[in-house]
């Protein structure tokens, strides 16, 4: 009997790290996910939704809703200078008008049984409809890239908003963490990058634009962050899961954006990757999006 897709919603910050924009060409080559709508995140998200619905355009899937959302964190004020910068500016495409993305998530989330929130980018938005509608949390199921626990380093998508994140970790939401622990250890080569390039569909001529873009602009090659942590929806064999109790640090002149492994007792329960496959996950990732 074949299964059903998996309702998803995607919460994004795609047009900085080019990994987003992978998790994306991932998601929408997987006939396992049904994308009921994206989410843009952290600065610039007209220039992120415009960015989101060319992408759209090109995987000729425009039926797919994209709605903005926060341009700062729940305190303070996001470094303007950050300006993201693996995409050029596609201008404005048409798209209906939405919803601003809290409210669009908590009416995405009305309408299904239940719903998988794929959570790649800052926390705000989601924290943002959690703390409007609480009651959203059982029907929710959060499948997030961020944080990591074996080394005292904060990741981008929690210290850029961390009191979004302890929101999200302390709602009691079902969520699967995939951190620095396990991303760092996919990579794409440049014969990768290559391999992309010279398949020769609009679609590829896209994501190799893109990935040219952030290697030169960024000056390393792309980490698979987002799409190691969206792999979990397709593939149960590339990861090891462990059950954890994750603390969002928000002091500290060192430790703010931290989460921390609280074995001995305090902290909110995720279901943490500990361990992963690196090279049969990027062979999986590259056959989905040459597609």
């Amino acid at each position: 009997m074949t299964k059903k897709p998996i309702n998803i919603l995607i919460d994004t910050d795609i047009g900085g790290d080019v990994d987003d924009a992978l998790a994306l060409a991932l998601a929408l080559n997987s006939p396992e996910l049904n994308i009921v709508g994206i989410t843009t995140v952290y600065l610039a998200n007209e220039w992120r939704a415009n960015v989101t619905r060319n992408m759209l355009k090109v995987f000729g899937r425009e039926d797919i809703p994209v709605s903005t959302g926060a341009e700062k964190p729940l305190i303070g004020w996001w470094d303007e200078s950050r300006i993201p910068n693996s995409s050029k500016d596609f201008g404005i495409l048409d798209g209906k008008p939405l919803p601003c993305a809290c409210d669009y998530i908590i009416q995405t989330v009305e309408k299904y049984e239940t719903l998988t929130i794929a959570a790649i980018g800052p926390l705000t938005n989601l924290a943002l409809a959690i703390a409007k509608a609480p009651y959203i949390v059982p029907k929710i199921k959060i499948i997030m890239m961020g944080g990591q626990i074996t080394k005292a380093h904060p990741e981008w998508n929690i210290v850029c908003d961390p009191e979004a994140a302890r929101i999200v970790f302390e709602s009691g939401a079902e969520i699967v963490m995939t951190g620095l622990d396990v991303t760092n250890r996919c990579t794409f080569t440049r014969d990768d990058i290559e391999y992309v390039k010279n398949i020769g569909n609009e679609r590829t001529n896209l994501l190799g634009e893109m990935l040219d873009t952030f290697c030169e602009k960024f000056g390393f090659l792309p980490v698979l962050h987002d799409p190691l942590a969206l792999s979990y929806l397709l593939w149960d064999d590339i990861m090891t899961f462990a059950d954890k109790k994750i603390l969002v640090e928000t002091a500290g002149d060192y430790s703010r954006g931290l989460t921390i492994d609280c074995d001995w007792g305090d902290g909110y329960p995720v279901k943490a990757a500990i361990d992963v496959k690196p090279e049969e996950f990027k062979k999986r990732l590259l056959d989905r999006i040459i597609q």
